[in-house]
């Protein structure tokens, strides 16, 4: 059990926003989303002009992890998240985020993606240092897992979450999380 409290990185697209599920219900290209019905289990909201597919138990469930740990937005969406994208969550507008542009030491400008996990990592690992962690993305990288992997040979608790941008975060990827807390914390 580690005496500092856990830190959790979470991502926005592919893991709160499932934006490759409209890929299930637009087969035409063409199509406006606006147009098409949204995929059961989901709920449809637009923020900063993004058009977003959300799970709305996803607020129950940080509301949980809140209690546990001290929760960090790990997006592109920087700083915009906690202005933008709290009010359609209805969670996070406290939290802090980290900033790839000053771990890049450089502008990131609308980077989304595959790829943009390597653009995340040196901000992550500056924030969380030896603290417990777990980082839920869709886009993590096999170095990303090297690294986990030292963490936890070296005593400190890491986990990583990688959901499919088609689903979004689980349920199951929600209670693995939860265990890892309970355990390591």
């Amino acid at each position: 059990m580690s005496a500092a409290r856990p830190v959790v990185f979470l991502d926005v697209d592919g893991v709160l926003n499932a934006f490759l599920a409209w890929e299930l219900v637009r087969p035409e290209r063409g199509l406006v989303p606006g147009n098409v019905r949204v995929p059961p289990g989901f709920r449809r909201a637009v923020a900063d002009g993004f058009e977003l597919l959300l799970r709305p138990e996803h607020a129950d469930w940080v509301a949980d992890l809140e209690r546990l740990a001290e929760l960090v937005w790990a997006t592109m969406w920087q700083d915009r998240a906690p202005v933008a994208l709290a009010p359609v969550l209805g969670f996070g507008g406290q939290w802090p985020y980290v900033d790839f542009r000053a771990a890049q030491g450089y502008r990131l400008g609308q980077r989304t993606g595959q790829g943009v996990g390597s653009y995340k990592f040196p901000g992550v690992v500056a924030w969380a240092g030896d603290r417990p962690l777990v980082w839920v993305d869709d886009d993590l990288e096999p170095a990303i897992y090297e690294w986990a992997a030292d963490r936890e040979a070296t005593g400190r608790p890491t986990l990583l979450v990688q959901p499919s941008p088609a689903e979004g975060w689980t349920a199951a990827e929600r209670d693995a999380v939860l265990a890892f807390l309970d355990d390591c914390c």
